[in-house]
């Protein structure tokens, strides 16, 4: 009975990863569905729900699996569900219009997608080798991407003292 938990709890783990993807891929081609849809108020509930989803699946993973934080693959999994609070936060800052709310929320989103990454690479014994390494890969691709990405943004914003001066 206890590997049929465990296989259900991994399965969640592994939605929960893919609806976070899921979630951040829609955000990346938010723009390209509101000019088919035209509808802000149905992609922000498109996206919510995703991200609602991905709780919904962490819960059960870490429900399932709860262990003591006993190794560093466990202690990163715990470390992503605190970075998916602060992520959950941040999403919920942006739409109160909190200030560079949105910046902030990708950022975080991207560091819970890294983290639960290595989470799942280093945390299963029975994983594969070759999977674990591509996984591990694909993770320090995509946040290279990001970073260059959130630095080509912040740099492309004129300055407030550059126009003054």
């Amino acid at each position: 009975m206890t590997t049929l938990a465990f296989e259900v709890g991994d399965a969640a783990g592994f939605l929960a990863l893919i609806m976070v993807g899921a979630s951040s891929t829609f955000m990346l081609v938010r723009s390209r569905v509101l000019k088919v849809t035209r509808n802000l108020a149905a992609v922000r509930a498109a996206h919510v729900t995703i991200s609602v989803l991905a709780g919904v699946f962490m819960i059960v993973h870490v429900s399932l699996l709860f262990l003591p934080p006993t190794t560093t693959a466990v202690d990163l999994g715990y470390l992503s569900v605190g970075v998916a609070a602060v992520v959950w936060l941040t999403g919920t800052a942006f739409l109160e219009r909190l200030r560079d709310s949105l910046f902030f929320h990708s950022t975080l989103a991207t560091v819970l997608v890294g983290l639960i990454m290595v989470h799942a690479a280093t945390s299963s014994l029975e994983m594969p080798s070759l999977l674990s390494q591509g996984m591990l890969a694909t993770t320090v691709m995509i946040m290279l991407a990001n970073a260059a990405y959130q630095y080509r943004r912040a740099f492309a914003r004129p300055s407030l003292g550059a126009a003054s001066g």
